[in-house]
């Protein structure tokens, strides 16, 4: 009897044996890759090419790795196609190439001009839908064209595409006409009621890339553009950006306010016509200023930057209404002050044609500089 037992247990032990080995056989191979078979891509850009057939030019910026770093040694490679979608595209580009792509560095979208006053639908539907995409990545609009703007290369690069990661991640140059669009939340403000996304506008001037302007956008395509005083005064009331600086003229020279610190609060009314109340609090000190200025009369020059932010910033406010875009996002502040029911989100499209702004700027100047 026992020893029945003692063959039944050693026959389980040996059919569990033949089971894992079994399991064994029918694993696949790792499909990992070594970094030497892969082209990182560093930089993506797309462009509307207005043809039936072939509608997206997808244009990759791949790294080639070098032995020396240096100033105008960022080696790279710069592929290109035009295809019906951008899926399909980006296909057919590894059909151009020795090596895996791989867009797990990529972390700078590039639209051109004539894309996003098409349509933004099918490049967001793409990006959201790739699982290797970086949602701390950077969006931006090329102008005149991604595809110029990527083969364009700043004699001061030291690796590829990093003056775009210097430039938008604050990490080399801080610009108050520097807007930073993250993929995340982008993703977000066009989907969002009461939100709606911003895509900063670079160019390149021959030697680096050149970010002063903004373009405004609704759910699908650019409505409006921002010059880069504008950029600069959206950047410092919506943002909270500080490193800015508010120019004045006084007694017929030039005098510079050098902002230090911003604070913001935005309410709004339940009346029939909503009136947007936005209160700033600004701290900082006079940067440059062809006279002495001294405790006397820096009330007077606090009054007058004051007067010249509530005024420019309701004409920049205006202007933002007129074009029917909501990137400060006012209408979520109004549905989450007032519950955001469907009717007052109703209430809120029907009348944003008409609301009114009234713009509060308490400006403290903490020092005058240095006058010697």
């Amino acid at each position: 009897m026992e020893k029945k037992e003692g063959e039944r247990f050693y026959m389980r032990i040996l059919l569990f044996i033949v089971f894992l080995l079994y399991l064994c056989l029918s694993l696949g191979g790792c499909s990992f890759k070594d970094i030497d078979k892969r082209f990182f891509v560093v930089a993506m850009g797309v462009d509307w090419t207005g043809k039936k057939e072939n509608p997206y030019l997808v244009t990759l910026r791949l790294a080639i790795p070098a032995s020396k770093i240096g100033e105008g040694l960022a080696e790279s490679q710069i592929e290109h196609l035009e295809a019906p979608s951008i899926a399909e595209a980006v296909r057919n580009i590894k059909a151009h190439v020795d090596k895996e792509l791989d867009f797990g560095h990529c972390r700078m979208f590039l639209f051109g001009n004539s894309l996003v006053k098409e349509s933004m639908e099918e490049p967001l539907s793409w990006l959201a839908r790739r699982r290797d995409i970086q949602l701390i990545s950077y969006m931006a609009l090329a102008e005149p064209s991604a595809n110029k703007l990527l083969k364009a290369s700043p004699s001061t690069e030291r690796l590829a595409g990093n003056s775009f990661f210097l430039t938008f991640g604050k990490e080399g140059t801080v610009s108050p006409y520097t807007v930073t669009a993250f993929l995340f939340d982008n993703f977000r403000r066009f989907k969002e009621k009461g939100l709606d996304p911003y895509l900063p506008i670079v160019s390149f001037d021959g030697d680096s890339y050149v970010v002063e302007k903004l373009a405004l956008l609704d759910k699908m395509k650019e409505k409006l553009v921002l010059n880069p005083k504008e950029t600069k005064l959206y950047n410092m009331t919506a943002n909270e950006f500080s490193r800015s600086g508010i120019p004045i003229n006084y007694e017929g020279k030039r005098l510079a306010f050098y902002v230090s610190r911003v604070s913001s609060h935005v309410t709004i009314s339940k009346d029939e016509i909503p009136i947007v109340s936005l209160n700033l609090k600004i701290k900082g000190m006079i940067e440059e200023s062809p006279i002495k200025v001294k405790d006397a009369n820096s009330l007077q020059i606090q009054k007058m930057l004051e007067k010249n932010v509530n005024k420019t910033a309701e004409d920049l406010l205006y202007k933002i209404r007129d074009a029917n875009v909501d990137p400060y996002g006012f209408g979520l502040h109004y549905l989450s002050q007032y519950f955001g029911k469907e009717k007052d989100w109703e209430h809120w499209q029907n009348v944003y044609s008409q609301i009114k702004f009234d713009v509060k700027t308490q400006i403290i100047i903490e020092s005058t500089g240095l006058v010697r």
